[in-house]
C-alpha cells in the first residue's frame, strides 16, 4: 500500500489513523493536525505529476546561457519540434529544464545536443557544466569601457562646448580638419564597435524576444541604440555635427558593465555551491568477480552486488548481503543516532557507513532515497514558469508605450507642420530618455552588491530571484538535527566506578562511531589493545589485562553477559533519543555512559529571535523532538522527507513560509518554502534546493542572510522608484520639446549613475 500522504510504501502493518493507511507515526500526526485538505492537496499534487510522467520518460537537465525569462519560451517551442521530445518545461530562475520524451525516438544522451541547438549549454542533471570562460566577456568589458571613454572624452573636447555655446564653431577653425573630419569619423568607428562586438550580447537577447514574441528590455534598448547611431550616422553623412555617438556608446557600455558585474557575481556563488556538491557523487562500486568497478547509478541492474566501504554514502536503496556495519541515516530520516545494520537487513540510498563495511544487492527498483528526493526536487524547481524579473514584467508594457509614444510625437509634429528634422529630434529624445537603463540596471547591480555582501559572511545567494522572494516571513519551518542539534553526540551522565569512564574512553579511542569518539572523549591515560569491533553494536578492547567491552545491550546480550537491573532501568537521562552504552568486564556489566545528539550553543536566542519574526514550527524527521519543543509555537515529528513538503504546502496557507535546514531529508521542504535556507555543512541536495546556503555553525548568520535579503530588496524598489520618477519627470518634457537628445543622453547617463552607487552602497 501506498502512504495517503507521502505515496511512500506502507508497512506490513501500516499505521492507520481515522481510516487511512500511513507509512509511520509522523505522517499520521501531520493528517491529524491539518485533517482531510492535506490529504486532497498531496493526492492532486502526486496525480498531476504522475499524469505527465504517462506521457513518457523524464529528464532533467541544466541550462547554461538563458538569458531572461523569453529564453523559456523559446528553448521550449524549439525543443518540442525535435522527434521524440513530447513536453518541456525550463525555469530561468533555476536555469533548469524539464524534458518528457520518448525513448524510442530519443535517447536521454541526446536531449543535451538537442536543448542547445538555440546556443545555449544543456547538460544532465549529475553532470557538471564546462568551466564558464570568462575571457570573452572580459574583453567585451574591456573594450567597451575603454573605447566609452575615448568617446566622451572627444565630445568633452570639440562636441559639449560648442552645444553649450561656451565655444563658437568658427573658434575651431585653426583644427577644423581634426574637429570636422577625423573626430567625427573616430566616433563612428569606436562607437560601432562598441555596438556590434561589445554589445552583441544586447542584439542577441532582443533577437530571442523577437522569436518568441516576447518584447524585453532588450528590444528597446536595441531601438535607442539604433536610433543614436542611425541618426549620427545620417547626419554624418550630410555634413552636420549634430552627432549623438555619446549615446549609443554609453547605453552599450553601462549595461555591459551592470551585467558583467551581475554575472561575476553569480558566477563567485556558483563556485561555492560546486564545492559543496562535489562531496556527493551518485556512483556505485560494483563487485565483479574478484575486481571492482564504478558504475554511475543509472547503469545498475537489479541484483548488482555493490560494497561500500567506512565512511562512504550508499548509493542505492538495497539488501544487506554481507558485512555488519553502523549506518547514520541522519540525512535521509532526521534521527541523529546510527543505526545497526547486518546481513538481510534493508538500508537507503544517500546514508553513510560510519562504521565497519556493507555489501548490498541492488533493490529491483532501482531507486535511491537520494535519487527520489531529487527527482521532487527537480520537479518542483522546473514546474515553475520562471521568476521573472520586476524590470522585465515593466519592460514588457513600457516597451511598447515607449515605441508607440516616440512614433506618435514624431508623427504629430510632422502633421502640425514641424520641420521633418525637429520631429525626428523629439522623437528620438523622447527615446533616449525613456532608454531603460535605469531599469536595466536597478536589479542586476543590487543583486551583485548583495551577493558579494553575503559571501563575505559565508552566506551563498543561489540565485538572483532569491532577492525577490525575501520579505517578512509569517512562519518559519526549522529542522533539528544539524539546526538545533550539531548532530553530534555528547555525553550526559556515567554510572558507575571511576574506571567505567577511563576504561570505556580506553576502548572507544580506535572506533570512528560519532557515539564512540563522544566516550573517547571522557579519559585519555589509556589507549585499548587487541581492539575488536561489533559494527552496530559495540567494541571490546583489552584495558589493565581486562577485556573490556562497550556497547549496547544488544552486545552484552550476543556475549552473553550480565547486566544488572538497576543498569537496564531507563534513568531521566536516557529519555527521548538519548543512548546507553553499556560498560563491563569479568563478564558483568558495572556501569553505563549515556549519550544524546548535542545542543547546538545558543540555540534558544535563535527560536526567541525567530518567534519575533513570526510563528515557529519545528519540522524534523526524528521521532523525539527531544524538548526543543518547549521553545516554538508547533511540532510535527516523525515526518518522512515527502511529507514535509506536504507540511509546508498547507503552512502556506497561512501565510510566507521560510524552511531552515541542512539534510537531504529537507531538500523538498527547503523547495517547497517561500524562501529556503540550508544551514551548516548541508547536503548537496539541501544545497540545491535552498535559495540560500549558510556556511559554518553561527546561527546568527541567519539574520545576516534574513537581513541581507531584506536590505537588498529594498534597494531594488529603491532603484526601480527612481527610475520611474525619472522617466516620469523627463519623457513629458522630451515630449514638449523642452530636451533636446543631448540633454536627455546626459539625464540618461546620470540616471544610470545614480543607480550604480546606489547599488554599490555598503550594506549595513
Amino acid at each position: 500500500m501506498e502512504c495517503q500522504l507521502c505515496g511512500l510504501s506502507t508497512p506490513v502493518k501500516p499505521v492507520v489513523g481515522d481510516g487511512h493507511a500511513f507509512c509511520c507515526y509522523g505522517c499520521r500526526e501531520v493528517y491529524r493536525c491539518f485533517g482531510d485538505e492535506i490529504l486532497t492537496t498531496g493526492l492532486q499534487n502526486r496525480s498531476s505529476s504522475e499524469a505527465e510522467v504517462v506521457q513518457g520518460d523524464e529528464a532533467f537537465l541544466r541550462i547554461d546561457g538563458m538569458h531572461c525569462s523569453s529564453c523559456e519560451l523559446l528553448i521550449e517551442r524549439s525543443a518540442v519540434r525535435v522527434d521524440g521530445i513530447l513536453a518541456v518545461t525550463s525555469s530561468y530562475a533555476t536555469s533548469t529544464a524539464k524534458v518528457v520524451y520518448d525513448p524510442q525516438q530519443i535517447t536521454e544522451a541526446e536531449l543535451p545536443t538537442a536543448l542547445s541547438r538555440t546556443g545555449y549549454q544543456a547538460q544532465l542533471r549529475g553532470t557538471a557544466l564546462p568551466v564558464y570562460d570568462e575571457r570573452q566577456p572580459l574583453l567585451r568589458l574591456i573594450i567597451g569601457v575603454g573605447l566609452a571613454a575615448i568617446v566622451m572624452m572627444l565630445y568633452l573636447a570639440f562636441f559639449y562646448p560648442v552645444h553649450l555655446g561656451l565655444v563658437e564653431l568658427d573658434e575651431l577653425q585653426p583644427v577644423a580638419w581634426l574637429a570636422f573630419y577625423s573626430v567625427p569619423r573616430v566616433l563612428l568607428l569606436a562607437t560601432t564597435i562598441l555596438i556590434f562586438y561589445v554589445g552583441a550580447p544586447i542584439f542577441r537577447g532582443a533577437w530571442i524576444g523577437l522569436q518568441v514574441g516576447v518584447l524585453n528590455m532588450d528590444n528597446l534598448l536595441v531601438l535607442a541604440i539604433l536610433a543614436a547611431y542611425g541618426y549620427s550616422v545620417t547626419q554624418l553623412m550630410l555634413g552636420s555635427l549634430e552627432l549623438y555617438f555619446d549615446v549609443a556608446a554609453m547605453i552599450v557600455a553601462v549595461v555591459t558593465i551592470g551585467r558583467y558585474l551581475e554575472h561575476k557575481a553569480r558566477a563567485l556563488a556558483t563556485a561555492e555551491l560546486v564545492t559543496l556538491l562535489d562531496a556527493w557523487t551518485p556512483r556505485a562500486r560494483v563487485r565483479v568477480g574478484e575486481t571492482f568497478v564504478d558504475y554511475p547509478i543509472e547503469q545498475l541492474k537489479a541484483g548488482d552486488r555493490v560494497t561500500i566501504f567506512q565512511g562512504e554514502t550508499i548509493p542505492v536503496d538495497g539488501s544487506v548481503i554481507d558485512g555488519r556495519g553502523a549506518v547514520d541515516e541522519s540525512l535521509m530520516t532526521g534521527e541523529p543516532i546510527p543505526v545497526s545494520r547486518e546481513t538481510g537487513d534493508l538500508v537507503l540510498g544517500g546514508a553513510v557507513v560510519v562504521e565497519g563495511s556493507l555489501d548490498i544487492s541492488v533493490d529491483p527498483q532501482i531507486r535511491s532515497r537520494t535519487d527520489i528526493l531529487a527527482k521532487i526536487l527537480w520537479n518542483a524547481q522546473c514546474s515553475s514558469a520562471g521568476a521573472k524579473r520586476i524590470s522585465d514584467s515593466m519592460a514588457q508594457v513600457f516597451v511598447p508605450l515607449v515605441i508607440v509614444l516616440a512614433v506618435a510625437i514624431s508623427g504629430t509634429l510632422s502633421w502640425l507642420g514641424y520641420a521633418p528634422g525637429v520631429a525626428l529630434l523629439a522623437g528620438l529624445a523622447t527615446m533616449i530618455v525613456s532608454c531603460p537603463c535605469t531599469f536595466g540596471l536597478a536589479i542586476p547591480l543590487a543583486t551583485a552588491a548583495g551577493v558579494s555582501a553575503a559571501l563575505r559572511r559565508g552566506i551563498i545567494v543561489a540565485s538572483a530571484d532569491v532577492f525577490e522572494k525575501a520579505g517578512r516571513p509569517d512562519i518559519i519551518a526549522i529542522d533539528k538535527t544539524g539546526i538545533l542539534s550539531l548532530g553530534e553526540m555528547t555525553v550526559t551522565e556515567v554510572i558507575g566506578p571511576p574506571q567505567v569512564a577511563e576504561y570505556a574512553a580506553a576502548v572507544e579511542r580506535q572506533s570512528e562511531h560519532p557515539i564512540a569518539q563522544a566516550i573517547a572523549r571522557l579519559d585519555t591515560r589509556q589507549t585499548g589493545t587487541q581492539w575488536e569491533s561489533y559494527p552496530g553494536k559495540g567494541a571490546m578492547a583489552t584495558v589493565d589485562n581486562k577485556r573490556i567491552a562497550v556497547g549496547g545491550k544488544a552486545l552484552f546480550t550476543l556475549l552473553g553477559w550480565h547486566v544488572e537491573d538497576q543498569l537496564s532501568s531507563p534513568t531521566a537521562s536516557a529519555s527521548g533519543d538519548s543512548v546507553v552504552s553499556y560498560v563491563g568486564w569479568d563478564g558483568t556489566a558495572h556501569g553505563a555512559i549515556i549519550t544524546r545528539d548535542r545542543e547546538r550553543p545558543h540555540w534558544e536566542d535563535l527560536l526567541e529571535q525567530l518567534r519575533k519574526m513570526g510563528r515557529v514550527v519545528l519540522l524534523t524527521g526524528a521521532e523525539h523532538p527531544s524538548g526543543y519543543e518547549s521553545q516554538v509555537d508547533e511540532v510535527h515529528a516523525g515526518v518522512p522527507p515527502e511529507a514535509k513538503a506536504a507540511v509546508i504546502g498547507q503552512l502556506k496557507t497561512r501565510g510566507r513560509v521560510i524552511m531552515i535546514g541542512d539534510g537531504s531529508n529537507d531538500a523538498p521542504a527547503l523547495a517547497a518554502a517561500d524562501l529556503g535556507i540550508a544551514f551548516g555543512s548541508p547536503t548537496a541536495l539541501a544545497a540545491e534546493a535552498a535559495d540560500v546556503v549558510i556556511l559554518g555553525d553561527n546561527l546568527d548568520r541567519v539574520f545576516d542572510a534574513l537581513r541581507i535579503l531584506g536590505t537588498t530588496r529594498r534597494r531594488f524598489f529603491q532603484n526601480l522608484g527612481w527610475a520611474l520618477l525619472y522617466n516620469a519627470t523627463a519623457i513629458p518634457l522630451a515630449a514638449l520639446g523642452m530636451l533636446n537628445p543631448l540633454f536627455a543622453a546626459l539625464a540618461m547617463s546620470c540616471s544610470s549613475l545614480l543607480v550604480v552607487w546606489n547599488s554599490s552602497r555598503s550594506l549595513r
